[in-house]
């Protein structure tokens, strides 16, 4: 797992990375990590939210987006219009701006101005408790099941 988060600081610039860096303990918690243009960039774990003294600038954010985009942002672009890329690892990046719509589907998104890192990370036993609801054991199959909860809320506890 610690490797996992240490890929993705790889995407960000060396002065970003190395902010990033000095918070390695807390990183192997970090669920998310927000960059924003002309904010603070902001690490959210279960527990809590990390506001770095750090200020991202739009060239910032979009050279990530270049190297989370292997420098063809082009080749990225149903993804982006999709409002966020998978990266390595199942992570995914979310990315925010201004949408450009065309015939009701979304075409583009340009001045992106966010990017929000959410980290893929397993959590073993973690459908324990589901499992029987979700599983016909007679017939040997699984029930349709969607699984709800409000954002950044675990879907792991069942009473």
């Amino acid at each position: 797992m610690k490797n996992n988060i240490l890929d993705i600081v790889e995407y960000f610039p060396n002065k970003i990375k190395e902010i990033l860096i000095r918070y390695e303990e807390v990183l192997y918690k970090v669920q998310e990590i927000h960059i924003y243009t002309n904010r603070n960039i902001l690490l959210r774990t279960s527990l809590e939210e990390i506001k770095l003294e750090y200020i991202t600038n739009t060239n910032e954010i979009l050279e990530i987006l270049q190297r989370i985009c292997d420098n063809s942002i082009y080749t990225y672009q149903n993804q982006i219009c999709n409002g966020f890329i998978t990266i390595k690892g199942g992570h995914r990046v979310g990315i925010t701006g201004e949408v450009v719509v065309k015939e009701g589907q979304v075409i583009n998104i340009s001045y992106i101005y966010s990017l929000n890192f959410r980290i893929a990370r397993e959590v073993i036993g973690c459908s324990n408790k589901v499992l029987p609801y979700i599983l016909n054991v007679n017939e040997n199959t699984v029930y349709n099941t969607i699984i709800l909860s409000p954002p950044r809320k675990r879907k792991d506890h069942f009473n």
